[in-house]
């Protein structure tokens, strides 16, 4: 009994104290890689394929984007649940089936004259070109929601191109299910508080994502000590964006579009 309880102790004490990331390699084509937030909304809501093609047009690399499941199991891409933030609907993705959510539009708000559908993440897959790094960050309902990330990599084999792919969560729970089950894929945990950060020894992410007012010299040791690489968001400003080229970050997520240039 002692010896399987020392056991127990010894590998409880060295999932949450002696782990690391495991690298990204191939992920960055440059360092700070900027990460086009939604895709370059200016023209087209966020979200959206043609806000995605956008960016790229536009020199990103890399695309950050939201998805979530619909009541019959859709991933769709999109940063709301409730519909009334960003259509002219009422009601919640989750609750509404594919075949509805196809004819919904979006851009009420901020893009009023230049709507758009709704787009499924297999169709976003399909159409990015191969070579991007997606950051697709999944939405939840609830602490052990695991609707959309369970579906994901189903998707991902099926539409068959070579992306570079990384899940990020503000869920560690999330994160956890990704690292430990969907293990050809990297991983991301975002923070917008200090308190958060302790979590990352739980759910050993390949990434963190803190939120840009949170770095310093301490935070960015840590994650070097872990082998994590750091993308921060969300970063607009000219002299906020000058500082993280200093900081030997990975990745700068930013709204801005002449970053690239």
């Amino acid at each position: 009994m002692i010896i399987t309880v020392l056991l127990f102790l010894i590998l409880v004490i060295s999932y949450f104290g002696y782990w690391s990331g495991r690298g990204m390699d191939g992920y960055y084509n440059s360092k700070p890689m900027f990460i086009s937030h939604r895709g370059i909304t200016t023209k087209y809501p966020e979200n959206t394929i043609e806000a995605f093609k956008h960016s790229i047009k536009k020199g990103f690399q890399a695309i950050e984007l939201d998805v979530l499941c619909s009541k019959d199991g859709v991933i769709y891409c999109s940063h709301n649940y409730h519909l009334e933030e960003e259509t002219n609907n009422i009601g919640d993705i989750n609750n509404l089936k594919a075949i509805e959510i196809d004819e919904i539009v979006t851009g009420k708000n901020y893009n009023p004259k230049n709507q758009k559908n709704i787009p499924r993440l297999e169709n976003v897959l399909k159409i990015i070109p191969n070579g991007s790094l997606l950051n697709i960050e999944i939405k939840f309902l609830g602490a052990f929601d695991f609707s959309t990330v369970s579906k994901i990599n189903n998707i991902i084999k099926k539409t068959k191109k070579d992306h570079n792919i990384l899940i990020s969560s503000f869920n560690p729970f999330i994160v956890f299910y990704a690292r430990w089950f969907l293990t050809n894929i990297r991983t991301a945990f975002l923070v917008e508080t200090l308190d958060m950060i302790k979590w990352m020894h739980f759910s050993h992410p390949d990434c963190l994502h803190p939120r840009y007012d949170l770095l310093s010299d301490d935070l960015i040791n840590k994650c070097k000590k872990r082998k994590l690489s750091i993308n921060t968001w969300t970063v607009n400003s000219k002299n906020s964006i000058e500082l993280c080229r200093t900081l030997d970050l990975d990745g700068i997520i930013t709204d801005r579009e002449d970053v690239c240039l």
